[in-house]
C-alpha cells in the first residue's frame, strides 16, 4: 500500500502539472484573442484587394492567369504538439487532393508537427517551420513567399491550393482554398474607370502580388488561431483529468492516513497490553 507521504508528494506533483497546464492554456488564449483581432483587419484588407482587382479586371488589356495542370499544395499545420487531431485532419485533406489531382507539382508543409506526420510520397515535398504564435507570422510568411515566387518564376506550378485548419462555429474544419488562378471577376456594370498612373496590366500584377500576400497572411493567421484553439481544448480536457487525479489522490491520502493512524493506535494498544501482562506476572501494578 502506498504511504500517506508518497500520496502527499503525488498530489503536489499533480498540482504543479495543473499549474503548467493553466499557464499553457492562458498563453494559447492570448494568441487566440490577438489572432482574432488581427484576422478581422486582414479580412477587410483582402476584401478591398479583391474589390480593386474586380475593377481592374474590367479594363481593357487585362488578363487573368489561365488554369493549368501542375498543382502546388501548401498545407498548414501546427508547429507544436497538444493540438488533438488537427494535423491528422489536414493531412487527410492533402491525401484526398493528391488522389484527385492528376499532375501534382509538389507539397509544402508549414509546421514541424504536420511535416513529421506526413507520409512519404512520390512527388516533391518541402517543409518550413510554422510561427506557432501571432508574433512569429512575418518570418514564416517571408520565407514561404520566397519559396512560392521562386517556384512560380521557374514555372514549377500553374495552380496553387492552400489547405489549412479553421474554427467555424466552434467546430474545427479543414479548408482547401484555390489561390491561383485568383478568383477575380470583372464587374458586370463597371463604374467610371479609375485614374491610373501605371498601365492596367501593371496594376493587376501589383494587385495579384498583394492578394497572394494577404491570402497567405490570413491563412497562416487562421492556422495559428486553430492551433491555439485546439490546444486550449486539449488543456481543458487535461485540467479536468488532473483535477480528477487530485481528488482521487486526496481521497487515497485520507484513507492511507487513517489506516496509518489506526495502525499506530493498534501498535500502541498492543504494546500496552504486552506491558500490562508482563507486569501482572511480576505482581507490579500499572
Amino acid at each position: 500500500m502506498i504511504s500517506s507521504r508518497e500520496l502527499e508528494n503525488k498530489g503536489k506533483s499533480y498540482k504543479t502539472i495543473l499549474g503548467v497546464v493553466k499557464a499553457m492554456k492562458a498563453l494559447s488564449a492570448a494568441n487566440v484573442r490577438k489572432g482574432g483581432t488581427v484576422l478581422e483587419h486582414t479580412r477587410r484588407y483582402r476584401n478591398f484587394i479583391e474589390k480593386a482587382a474586380s475593377i481592374v479586371c474590367s479594363l481593357p488589356g487585362v488578363s487573368i492567369l489561365p488554369t493549368g495542370e501542375k498543382k502546388l499544395v501548401v498545407a498548414f499545420g501546427s508547429q507544436y504538439g497538444l493540438c488533438g487531431a488537427l494535423n491528422e485532419r489536414v493531412l487527410k485533406t492533402v491525401a484526398e487532393s493528391v488522389r484527385e489531382f492528376e499532375h501534382m507539382a509538389g507539397i509544402i508543409y508549414v509546421g514541424s508537427r504536420i511535416s513529421d506526420r506526413a507520409p512519404a510520397l512520390a512527388i516533391p515535398v518541402e517543409s518550413i517551420e510554422a510561427p506557432g504564435s501571432v508574433e512569429g507570422l512575418d518570418e514564416t510568411i517571408s520565407e514561404l513567399l520566397t519559396m512560392i515566387y521562386s517556384k512560380y518564376q521557374d514555372k514549377a506550378f500553374d495552380e496553387m491550393f492552400f489547405v489549412y485548419p479553421s474554427f467555424v462555429s466552434e467546430t474545427l474544419s479543414v479548408i482547401r482554398y484555390h489561390v491561383l488562378p485568383p478568383p477575380f471577376m470583372p464587374e458586370k456594370e463597371p463604374a467610371e474607370p479609375p485614374i491610373l498612373y501605371i498601365t492596367s496590366s501593371e496594376a493587376m500584377e501589383g494587385l495579384l502580388e498583394e492578394y497572394i500576400y494577404v491570402q497567405l497572411y490570413a491563412t497562416a493567421l487562421e492556422t495559428v488561431i486553430a492551433e491555439n484553439e485546439s490546444r486550449m481544448r486539449s488543456m481543458d480536457y487535461a485540467s479536468k483529468n488532473i483535477r480528477k487525479k487530485i481528488d482521487e489522490t486526496a481521497s487515497s491520502y485520507n484513507y492511507a492516513l487513517q489506516e496509518e493512524v489506526t495502525g499506530e493506535i493498534i501498535e500502541i494498544i498492543g504494546g500496552y497490553e504486552a506491558l500490562r501482562k508482563g507486569r501482572r506476572k511480576t505482581g507490579e501494578t500499572i
